[in-house]
């Protein structure tokens, strides 16, 4: 087989393009309920899968230093909302906003391993605010979503009112998307890298010894 610098470069561009592992974080929760029907996303929220909310018992753990991208999805609330997030902030800017199908950035931030109580959630100028395990911040969930699995993406719902007949948790929806830090490549892509630089050093090895001039 005759092995030209360039396919060698192609090879190893190949061998160590590495794509980053997978984080996700560790989603706990009491048992849900359906969403109530006087949620106005309700089937925005069923598209994607989502027919249940989970209101009390919501921890988040993020397994390893993360990148979390956060969106807003849709706001319905007579009050001033937001979302605040490790410097990220969104303001309700109109009384009803359905932005499923084109989500509504807030931005990303940087979060640590661990538990994300208290670094993120909801406020209100006339209703209560909340934030990761409070009353009145709910997470949307599939219908067979278990409390102790990972996720990469997670949806969180506030209520700015958690008596009378706002109780539906769509004052605000926001989803939240995970992603590692960094790009560390996967074990099994270090050992694919090793021996393809194992191979590309053997080709060239040979590739010399043949350019070498013989004796007469």
């Amino acid at each position: 087989m005759r092995f030209t610098t360039r396919t060698i470069v192609a090879a190893v561009a190949f061998i160590t393009s590495a794509g980053p592992a997978s984080a996700s974080v560790i989603v706990g929760f009491d048992p849900p309920a359906g969403i109530p029907s006087g949620n106005d996303f309700t089937t925005e929220l069923g598209s994607l899968g989502l027919t249940q909310v989970a209101t009390s018992g919501i921890s988040l753990v993020l397994d390893e230093d993360s990148i979390i991208t956060f969106d807003v999805l849709g706001s319905e609330s007579g009050f001033d909302d937001g979302f605040q997030a490790s410097g990220l902030t969104f303001q309700e800017f109109t009384s009803f906003l359905n932005s499923f199908a084109s989500p509504t950035a807030v931005g990303s931030a940087s979060f640590l391993a661990g538990d994300l109580a208290g670094l993120f959630g909801f406020t209100s100028s006339g209703g209560l605010s909340a934030n990761v395990g409070d009353p009145g911040l709910a997470l949307f969930l599939g219908a067979n979503a278990v409390s102790g699995d990972p996720w990469s993406v997670f949806y969180l719902g506030f209520d700015d009112q958690l008596a009378g007949p706002d109780g539906d948790f769509d004052d605000l929806i926001v989803r939240a998307t995970v992603a590692p830090a960094t790009a560390v490549p996967e074990p099994a892509t270090w050992g694919m890298a090793l021996l393809g630089f194992g191979v590309v050093g053997f080709a060239m090895r040979r590739s010399r010894r043949k350019s070498l001039p013989r004796a007469a």
